[in-house]
């Protein structure tokens, strides 16, 4: 049964949403997920190998890394950070390709789990909506410093604070405001919160300005916009930077993502999605954890700019590899930018830039965590890397640092 414990604010970067857990506190899962490096897999997991699903992509990875990530998907079925019905780890080099699922997208109809299977890649949604939010920069659109009431003076009339936020401290979440998702300090239920205990709030339909009408009525901001050594990961943030870019484009978020990003790199099965996803798309069922709480009816609209896109391995892999490469800006001097990190509150992550967070030595990326999934992406200029699992909570909430551990151990990372 989920408990009522909740996770602390570090575990924000990992996605929409402060998860609930009935294994361990974050304290623990972070000073667990530090300690991969001197473990070692067979300590974490089980050393039997997991069934694998269907996969049409040969795995062409040395025998050594293919073993060690095979024990990584073991972990996202069952491990003492929480379980998922089904999971797929992908890696890719130069040399060599690793792509494997194990478990079931059905557990009822004991379907097995397929790598081509589309997913909600959550909050990895924000590198995304940074990516339009420079482009329009550099268009000379918009400046980063520019403040909020710039571009939507009417919600910075209302929004605490909102006449000394800036753009960039949105990107950053350097900015204070509270996070819709988030438990109110006046107790009333978060926009997604109250979704992991109540179906109809899952289920509901929000917009935008509901969004943003929830923290104004409800939120307090957590410290002064750009407050210094002050970092506080806000979707709140990327709802107000999606509202900015619908403005200066005149058109639906989705529409520029397609235009800007899912059409020119050839990304034919990512799309922003604004309700609840239809059976005909094929997204594997989806649970807080196990098989306790389905959360397969959660409404996508809850997510929108900070976590609203459905997405496949294979998409990803060419969204993150031409992002690192610089391929998304004209100017190689717009990815620098992006990527000038601030310290956070997390002590897993190296730091956090626009939208993109610094994961290893020249690793950059995201994670995400919906109602529904939890999955991680990563890239160097020679290798990218996800995982996702079909739970909100399971071992992929630690993040990149276990595909990392298990490449290392393989031989195939430095340590």
């Amino acid at each position: 049964m989920v408990t009522e414990a909740c996770l602390s604010q570090p575990l924000r970067e990992r996605g929409l949403i402060v998860r609930r857990t009935n294994t361990h506190s974050i304290l623990t899962v972070l000073a667990l997920s530090f300690g991969f490096a001197t473990m070692g897999m067979a300590q974490i997991a089980a050393a039997e190998a997991p069934a694998k699903g269907v996969c049409k992509t040969y795995t062409s990875a040395p025998p050594a890394v293919e073993e060690a990530l095979d024990q990584v998907l073991l972990q996202v079925l069952d491990s003492p950070f929480g379980s998922a019905p089904g999971a797929v780890v992908s890696v890719r080099r130069s040399e060599w390709r690793y792509v494997a699922s194990a478990g079931f997208a059905d557990p009822d109809a004991m379907t097995p789990m397929d790598c081509a299977s589309p997913f909600q890649i959550g909050s990895n949604t924000k590198m995304m909506t940074a990516v339009v939010l420079l482009q329009l920069f550099e268009e000379g659109l918009l400046e980063l410093d520019d403040p909020l009431s710039k571009h939507l003076p009417e919600i910075a009339s209302r929004l605490p604070n909102g006449d000394a936020i800036t753009l960039r401290q949105l990107a950053l979440h350097t900015s204070g405001v509270f996070s819709y998702t988030d438990n109110a300090p006046d107790g009333t239920p978060g926009l997604m919160e109250g979704g992991v205990s109540d179906r109809d709030v899952m289920r509901r339909p929000t917009t935008p300005s509901e969004m943003i009408d929830f923290v104004i009525e409800h939120g307090e901001p957590n410290f002064a916009p750009g407050s210094h050594g002050s970092w506080s990961y806000s979707n709140t943030g990327y709802v107000l930077l999606g509202m900015v870019i619908e403005k200066l484009e005149a058109r639906a978020l989705s529409k520029s993502y397609e235009n800007r990003i899912f059409g020119p790199l050839g990304m034919d099965r990512t799309y922003l999605w604004n309700g609840i996803p239809r059976p005909s798309f094929g997204l594997p069922r989806a649970y807080l954890t196990g098989t306790e709480y389905e959360t397969s009816d959660w409404n996508m609209s809850q997510g929108w700019a900070a976590g609203g896109v459905i997405s496949t391995v294979d998409d990803i892999h060419v969204f993150i590899e031409a992002l690192v490469r610089g391929e998304l800006f004209q100017s190689p001097d717009t990815l620098a930018t992006m990527q000038e990190t601030v310290p956070t509150t997390n002590p897993a992550l190296l730091g956090y830039g626009l939208g993109l967070a610094l994961k290893g030595k020249d690793l950059w990326g995201h994670g995400g965590q919906t109602l529904r999934y939890v999955s991680d992406i990563a890239a160097s200029e020679d290798l990218s890397l996800l995982a996702f699992g079909t739970s909100s909570s399971n071992v992929i909430a630690l993040g990149i640092a276990v595909i990392s551990n298990a490449l290392q151990s393989a031989g195939a990372l430095p340590q």
